[in-house]
């Protein structure tokens, strides 16, 4: 019924303005082009559709044209199909629009975006907050209203590229050529020959960008034809446009302080209501920087701590009501086929529970894939978090030069083989930076991505994509301890275990293959079993593994 509702709307505005003359869909006169100020230009008050409107006197006979437009609006009416600002054409008011939000931004490629931020970031840690305030001003448009559309416009790289590091569930458009003003002046053109009627365009500089804020952006625009947020340093960080305006980005100097003075005056010269928002600092420089990082802690970025879990009843429970308490954190367990109440356990507690084929690798991918925050959080199901585990990854998460980290080693038990089992572990940790999954690895989920999630291999999978995050970034190990259960140690004693790790760890890097290692450790083979696989990689080099 709706749909029928609006194509009657469509059917008769194509009569109406087919036979009146008007500017077909998408096109603008040339007199709008040269005078904005053209008396055609529409009022607050055609902001509306009403019965008037279909009986005015000066629109072609129409034979029964009212009856079918009180009928329409009878029904609408009935169904509580609304009318407003945000779906009517500026030119004309009979005309069904949509509100679009654009956003203008680069592909994250190194060297070649930030570069004032280069000489204190270098080009790695430039490229990763390029992806970063991306994510970010994305996930703030993830949050806006259905009814708003998005789409993404962006300079380097491709879509398929853009899809794979940002989602798919955005329109991506490659900008056009010229300088800045031609770019975000075609942008319009197109969004409006799209069927856009509010439009509003924001960049990836300004951190402190919200919903509501944007949602203000586009309820001016149905009183003012154009909206703009000033920026800190002179220029502005939204506009917003119900037309395309020429005289607003034309022979414009882009890049000084003047920008916003002298669009207002082009704005006022030219006819063109205004309305300013709140002015909001934008990241440019390096002294900008804390900027950034009092904004992640600010908007809580989202975690999504990822379990791999096979029969693991015991433990599951503990570790996820440990989770529960950080802010803005939500748990997923991935079940690789428990015959225990591991599933039934997880989902008391209110963790999403995901089902895979076993294998820590492939579940953990399966679950970084369905999550929706930024940030990833893997987690063993028997490792227990520190207090403010939250608070504590995303404030290292806010330094640009950091890829990824973990937390310090600790075994839950007595012992002091354990604590110097731990002690190296920890060494190796932050000398070699190479955390183990054991110790709760943290990452964005964009640089997760650009790693190219975990090697689907029976062993050694943590080991190789923090190998690949280290290429990012810095991997750090924070102080705080995640405790973790000696259970393997207990089972054939801590220096036994200790040595076949480093077994596992020299035969895996000699090229054995993987699923011959990960087999002879879950049997818990002894040391005895062992020597001859490590004589054996010695004396034979490099392997092919399967």
């Amino acid at each position: 019924m709706r749909f029928i509702i609006w194509a009657g709307m469509y059917h008769e505005e194509r009569r109406i303005s087919t036979a009146a003359g008007a500017v077909p869909r998408g096109e603008i006169p040339a007199s709008f082009s040269e005078n904005p100020s053209h008396p055609a230009r529409p009022s607050a008050a055609a902001d509306f559709p009403s019965i008037k409107d279909f009986r005015d006197p000066s629109l072609p006979p129409a034979g029964n044209r009212p009856i079918m437009h009180c009928g329409i609006l009878a029904v609408a009416k009935f169904m509580d199909v609304s009318f407003s600002p945000s779906v009517l054409d500026r030119r004309d008011p009979r005309k069904v629009r949509r509100d679009l939000l654009i956003v203008f931004t680069r592909y994250p490629e190194r060297g070649r975006v930030k570069t004032r931020m280069i000489p204190s970031l270098g080009a790695d840690g430039a490229c990763r907050l390029q992806r970063e305030m991306t994510a970010h001003i994305l996930a703030v448009a993830r949050s806006l209203p259905p009814g708003i559309g998005v789409e993404v416009h962006h300079e380097g790289g491709d879509e398929c590229r853009m899809q794979g590091l940002f989602g798919s569930d955005f329109r991506y458009c490659r900008q056009a050529e010229g300088d800045l003003g031609l770019r975000m002046l075609q942008s319009f053109r197109l969004a409006a020959d799209r069927g856009a009627g509010r439009i509003v365009l924001i960049g990836t500089d300004c951190p402190e960008i919200s919903p509501p804020l944007l949602q203000q952006a586009f309820d001016r625009l149905c009183t003012h034809e154009c909206v703009l947020g000033p920026a800190a340093d002179g220029g502005y960080y939204l506009v917003g446009l119900t037309l395309p305006e020429p005289a607003l980005f034309a022979d414009m100097v882009w890049g000084n302080e003047n920008v916003l003075t002298e669009t207002l005056a082009r704005a006022q010269l030219a006819g063109i209501r205004v309305s300013l928002l709140q002015g909001l600092p934008d990241i440019d420089r390096p002294e900008d920087l804390p900027l950034w990082g009092r904004a992640l802690l600010d908007r809580a970025p989202r975690i999504a701590a990822v379990i791999p879990a096979l029969n693991e009843e015991k433990s599951i429970a503990d570790t996820l009501r440990q989770i529960s308490r950080g802010r803005n954190v939500e748990s997923i367990v991935v079940d690789g086929g428990s015959t225990d109440s591991t599933v039934m356990a997880a989902e008391a507690q209110g963790a999403r529970v995901l089902r895979s084929r076993p294998g820590r690798a492939a579940q953990m991918n399966i679950g970084a894939g369905e999550a929706a925050a930024e940030i990833l959080l893997f987690l063993h199901a028997d490792t227990r978090l520190p207090e403010g585990f939250d608070r504590r990854i995303r404030q290292a998460l806010t330094d640009p030069r950091i890829a990824g980290g973990a937390f310090r080693l600790h075994f839950e038990g007595k012992g002091a083989a354990l604590r110097i089992v731990e002690w190296g572990a920890n060494l190796r940790s932050r000398c070699l930076q190479l955390p183990y999954g054991d110790q709760g690895l943290f990452l964005w989920k964009a640089d997760f991505l650009t790693a190219g999630g975990f090697p689907e291999i029976p062993i050694m999978e943590d080991a190789l994509l923090v190998r690949s995050l280290r290429k990012q970034g810095r991997v750090v190990t924070l102080p705080q301890k995640a405790v973790t259960s000696a259970r393997r140690y207990r089972r054939i004693g801590p220096l036994s275990t200790w040595l076949i790790n480093q077994f596992v760890v020299f035969c895996f890097f000699r090229g054995i293959d993987p699923n011959e290692l990960a087999r002879r450790y879950r049997e818990q083979e002894g040391l005895a079993r062992w020597l001859p696989l490590v004589w054996h990689s010695l004396r034979g080099g490099r392997a092919r593994r399967g």
